[in-house]
């Protein structure tokens, strides 16, 4: 693997500009979604994020893009996977927040009709649709300590891996956490779209279903969008995800539990039944403090 740098920052036109702007919007509504967190607190086995602090206090970003780009390589270098191609360290504004995108495209020969002539000709260009390797850090959330200000294209995991490992990247949210970020969004989503308290019953026990048979390997936003909302699915998954729910995330089906089960105990009696039984086979009065259940068939031997 051969690298070259540029002896200068390029400085920025309307050209540069409308690269990043569409390089953005590519990373936000990528198909393989993003994870979120923030840097790993050892800055010795990940020296990215004291690459960039001495960045963001000298404002020496030709150094740093180098040092970044010299630090990318000797991680690639043990990748099989990787292939290699142009870095690319941008540094802008956005609605008043200092932002860092870092990516890798790599150029591809394809065919350009020449105006004058009308004939073909070759031309190499970047290809923008394979943003597999970017970051997105937010420079103002770093320094305001805000959580997750880095987050990260899930691109093919054996390439994304060593990004992550790259960037020195720390997700620091809890299961729990992200297990409650997944219930607050997709209720706020099932109110607001008015789905019927059957719909909702159901779309609880789908996704409780689906978090307990992955086990401990983390669900895919993917497919919960598929759950929650097989017509809107792709408008689900990317409100969730630019919400900050990662694409991928471990889930705590002990917290979940509770959004499809009614738990009561005291010291006398432990109940344990479906929401969906409410209203239905189970009738709950909070007035007169009474619960009422219907169609129990009690057998000798449970009366002994």
């Amino acid at each position: 693997m051969r690298e070259r740098f540029r002896e200068a920052l390029i400085t920025p036109t309307e050209e540069e500009s409308s690269f990043v702007n569409e390089v953005t919007r590519l990373f936000k509504r990528h198909q393989s979604g993003r994870i979120y967190g923030t840097f790993e607190p050892d800055s010795i086995a990940y020296p990215f994020s004291g690459l960039l602090q001495e960045c963001v206090a000298t404002g020496d970003f030709y150094n740093f893009s180098i040092q970044a780009a010299t630090l990318l390589i000797s991680k690639m270098r043990v990748i099989p996977a990787a292939t290699g191609g142009y870095f690319f360290a941008c540094r802008f504004l956005e609605d008043d927040e200092d932002l860092l995108l870092l990516f890798m495209l790599s150029q591809r020969q394809s065919h350009a009709v020449d105006e004058e002539t009308l004939s073909l000709r070759r031309s190499r260009n970047l290809q923008m649709d394979q943003l597999d390797l970017a970051a997105r850090i937010s420079l103002s959330g770093w320094q305001d300590s805000r959580p997750e200000p880095v987050s990260l294209i899930r691109g093919r995991k054996e390439v994304s891996e060593y990004f992550k490992t790259f960037i020195g990247l720390h997700e620091p949210r809890t299961n729990t956490e992200g297990t409650q970020k997944l219930r607050d969004f997709t209720e706020r989503w099932m109110e607001d779209r008015s789905f019927p308290r059957a719909e909702r019953e159901r779309v609880r026990e789908r996704v409780l279903d689906y978090a307990t048979r992955r086990g401990d390997e983390p669900i895919e936003l993917d497919v919960v969008a598929s759950f929650v909302d097989a017509e809107r699915h792709q408008e689900f998954f990317t409100s969730a995800n630019d919400a900050g729910l990662g694409a991928e995330f471990h889930i705590d089906r002990r917290s979940l539990k509770p959004w499809v089960q009614i738990v009561y105990s005291d010291e006398d009696i432990k109940l344990n039944f479906p929401k969906r039984l409410l209203h239905k086979r189970v009738r709950y009065s909070a007035a007169e403090k009474t619960l009422l259940i219907k169609n129990i068939e009690l057998t000798e031997e449970d009366l002994r």
